[in-house]
Formats: structure tokens, sequence, C-alpha cells
């Protein structure tokens, strides 16, 4: 009779135990579905794909810091009956989000969003056209990516605009986005994808200067396999203290360039980035470099050579001494024969 009694007191306790613990569960689940995921408020966009499962949605979420709990935000979806109506697409959230916010945003329409692409070797000009073809206010963009001291207050490095730092890739944003939020979000992007090459948050005078020699290496490669070679020559003729001679410094100088360099063009001293006249490098970058660009700026290969030519291909040939240069010159561009 005693050990039934024990077992039932046993019982009845691991009953409470486990009431309690449901209790405890369900309450932090409730908790979990209805508090902020943190007092910080950030803007996070995210590309839900066409027959992405919730898991995964869930894991991505987690990673992009919106949610805490991939696992409780799986369930969670999976028992509001609403895992089917969640919609592919671009989504904006907010890190301050709860995961009931979450959830709305995911089988929201996405009405405001828009997805933008800026290639490498685009410069600001450039971008700044393409905004004003998607909607956006290229024009203030423009005028801000131009602004010293709003360069300044970013890249914390006196230059003359954001030339160089404003990344390639691809952009979701809300369709009446402000200027100044664009700039700044191509400036973290820079700074996110090269982050493995460099501290972008401490540019100095010697970062600075990788970062045009990339822009430059990005204008006249065409495949990755040259760009070391390329930023190799260059590197070797700023060493002898020689002419770079980089027609597409000189093109970025010119303003509504027809597209043909004259004699003129190289021989214009009023034009600052005319590396035909001006010894050293342009006084900025000249456009948006790749990762490929920018990792040969760092790791340049090592060579003798001074000279490259175009091939018909788009590709180079190199030379060390001016007379091979002359012979390749006579070759692919004044088209003699060997």
């Amino acid at each position: 009779m005693k050990k039934i009694k024990k077992l039932i007191i046993i019982n009845t306790i691991l009953l409470f135990v486990a009431l309690a613990f449901v209790v405890y569960a369900i309450f932090s689940f409730q908790n979990f579905v209805n508090q902020p995921n943190t007092n910080i408020k950030k803007k996070i966009y995210m590309v839900i794909l066409p027959n992405q499962s919730v898991l995964s949605i869930s894991e991505d979420l987690q990673k992009e810091g919106i949610i805490k709990r991939y696992d409780w935000f799986y369930y969670y979806v999976r028992l509001s009956g609403k895992s089917q109506d969640i919609k592919a697409g671009v989504h904006l959230f907010y890190t301050n989000y709860s995961p009931k916010q979450t959830l709305s945003e995911l089988i929201g329409e996405n009405k405001n969003d828009v997805i933008f692409s800026i290639p490498p070797g685009f410069d600001i000009q450039r971008i700044a056209h393409r905004l004003n073809k998607m909607g956006f206010d290229g024009s203030e963009f423009y005028k801000l990516a131009n602004s010293k001291s709003n360069t300044y207050e970013l890249l914390h490095f006196k230059a003359s605009n954001m030339e160089g730092f404003l990344g390639a890739g691809n952009y979701f944003v809300e369709k009446n986005e402000k200027a100044s939020v664009l700039l700044k979000l191509m400036f973290d992007q820079f700074k996110n994808d090269y982050a493995d090459l460099a501290n972008f948050d401490r540019i100095d005078k010697n970062l600075y200067d990788k970062v045009i020699v990339a822009s430059l290496v990005e204008k006249e490669a065409k495949v990755n396999s040259e760009r070391p070679l390329i930023a190799s020559v260059i590197y070797n003729r700023l060493k002898k203290n020689m002419l770079l001679q980089i027609d597409s410094s000189v093109i970025y100088g010119i303003k509504d360039f027809n597209g043909k360099l004259t004699i003129h063009d190289l021989e214009n001293k009023k034009n600052i980035y005319n590396t035909y006249v001006y010894k050293g490098l342009p006084p900025t970058p000249i456009c948006s470099p790749s990762y490929e660009s920018l990792k040969a700026a760092f790791d340049p290969a090592k060579t003798d050579y001074l000279y490259f030519v175009s091939k018909n291909d788009g590709r180079h040939v190199f030379s060390t001494s001016l007379k091979q240069q002359n012979y390749w010159v006579d070759i692919y561009q004044k088209g003699k024969k060997q």
C-alpha cells in the first residue's frame, strides 16, 4: 500500500513538472513570437526564392540577424498555417521586428521593392544615371557621392569623392529610398565584399592608392588571369617614375567623351587624370573595381613588364622593353604582318 502511495506521489510530482514545463514552453514560445528580436533598428533586405522551404527561410532569417531561433520560427510558421502564403521576391525586414511581424512581411505583397544591379567598372556618373532610370534621385546621389564632406564622413579619409568605394553587385531597396541611404548601402557592400582583403573602416593613403590601382586594372583588363599582370605593369612603372599612360584614366577626365581619343586629349594638361602628362596615379579611382581587380592590386604578379598592348580579342601582350612594345603595337594596332 505504501508503495502505491509512493508511486502516486511520484507520478503526481512528475505530472506537475511536466505541466510546469509545458506552461513554461508555451509562455516562452508566445514570448518569442511577440517580442522584438532586438532593440536596435536596422534595415535588412532578403530575397525569398520561389519554392524555398520554410526551414531554409528560417535559417536565412537567423543568419541575417532578423530572428534569434530558426527552429522556433519554423514551428511558428507551420503552426500558423501560413507557410503556403509566403511570397517569393524581395522582402524588407527590420532587426527589431518580432517573429510575428517578420511572418507578416513574408506573406506581404512586396509592392515597394526594387532590384537593381551595379556592374564592376561603373563610375559615379554611370551609377547615378542607372539610378535615374530606376526612378531614384540620381542627381542627388551624384551630388552626395562627389561631396568632399560627405566622402570624409563615410571614408574617414580626405578624398574628392566616393569613386571606387561603391560596391558592385545586386541591391534590394524600397522604391522611394533616399540617395543618402543608397550611397551608404553601396559603401557598406564594398566593405563587406572586400573585408578579407583589408579593413576599409580604416582607410589610409596606402589603401586608397590600392583602390586607385584596382580601378585602373578593372578598366584595362578583360580576363581575370591578366589582372595581376596589368597590376604589375602599373607598379613597375611607378617604381621607375614612368608615366602610366593609361587611356582609361585619360577618358575618365574627359567630360562627354565621344569614344575616340585624340592627340589633343593625350596632351591636354587641364585634364588632371591625364596619365600621359602627369606622373603617378590619378587623383582618385576611376570606377568601382571588381573583387578580382582589387585582389590583383593587393597581390600583383611578380614581373618585369612595363608595357602591354591590346590584341583583337581583348587580351593583351606584355613587354619588358619599348622595342618589344612597338613591335606588338605594329602588329595588333597598326595591322602590320609579323
